[in-house]
């Protein structure tokens, strides 16, 4: 039985120091059907350069935007050309770990259709590779137990997932149509709408290195004018009439407390004035 065909689309913004350690480790992966897209979204470094010069005799396809459009407008580009079963998003200053696709394809195999989004635990590199601590997923619950299946109302409440370990069935990407085109960023939107409509597995294995770079995307979300916030205000928002019961209700308010919180820490009032009025409308169940 042939085993089924991944697409791992490999998106790069600036990446150019780190591209080449991205490669190398899908190079080394220990799973064989594999299709690569390597993206680049109009970086002002020379990792367009890089990139060509890097897949020269590497079996992949290339998309190299001449107009910086963002990352989730880039994935959705790529995700077009994929034909993979299953589909997996890496920032290419991140590595896969040689046995990190083998463990996901398993783990799907052993559940049923209504998994749609497997994930693992990672380690944290800094900008030269040197390993700086680890993301272990059940240090997170105090019973040290990591929750599968429906996770929606934990999502809303906590962060605890890992995203470049995320590994999607391409089947669950078409339903939801990619990521949101509207938002900054991907990963909270893409884990309330996922989860609302499928199951998660997960494995305890260490399947990524996740690379901590001052200048990354979630680096700058509690900064004054976060564009990041005006997004994941936009993402509660969603989350509210995605629910359907108190319980989800009250793990939004946690979230809203907790963004609210932090958007006037940072300065951002404007936000946390309407974070704060959004979870006046949780609290009091107003749907407008």
């Amino acid at each position: 039985m042939q085993q089924p065909l991944v697409t791992i689309i490999c998106i790069s913004f600036n990446h150019s120091p780190y591209i080449e350690d991205a490669l190398n480790s899908i190079r080394n992966l220990e799973y064989p059907h594999l299709q690569l897209i390597i993206a680049d979204d109009a970086s002002t470094d020379d990792s367009q350069k890089v990139i060509e010069r890097l897949a020269t005799g590497l079996e992949c396809e290339l998309v190299l935007n001449s107009k910086n459009i963002g990352h989730c407008k880039t994935f959705n580009k790529a995700l077009r050309l994929a034909k993979g079963e299953y589909v997996i998003d890496l920032s290419a200053d991140d590595m896969l770990l040689p046995q990190s696709i083998e463990t996901a394809v398993e783990r799907f195999t052993k559940s049923d259709d209504g998994y749609g989004v497997f994930f693992a635990d990672s380690t944290l590199i800094n900008s030269v590779g040197e390993e700086v601590g680890n993301h272990l997923t059940k240090s997170f619950f105090k019973s040290g137990v990591v929750p599968e299946g429906d996770v929606y109302k934990i999502i809303l409440g906590k962060y605890f997932i890992s995203p470049p370990t995320m590994v999607y069935r391409k089947t669950l990407l078409d339903r939801l149509n990619g990521y949101n085109e509207d938002l900054a960023y991907e990963d909270f939107d893409f884990l309330v709408r996922s989860s609302r409509t499928t199951n998660y597995c997960y494995s305890s294995e260490i399947t990524v290195k996740k690379r901590i770079l001052s200048s990354s995307v979630s680096s700058n979300q509690y900064v004054k004018n976060s564009k990041m916030l005006h997004s994941t205000f936009a993402i509660c928002k969603t989350a509210f009439g995605l629910n359907r019961d108190k319980a989800e209700d009250g793990a939004l308010l946690k979230r809203i407390a907790y963004e609210g919180k932090m958007s006037l820490k940072s300065g951002n009032y404007s936000i946390g004035l309407q974070l704060f009025i959004l979870g006046i409308k949780v609290f009091f169940k107003i749907r407008l």
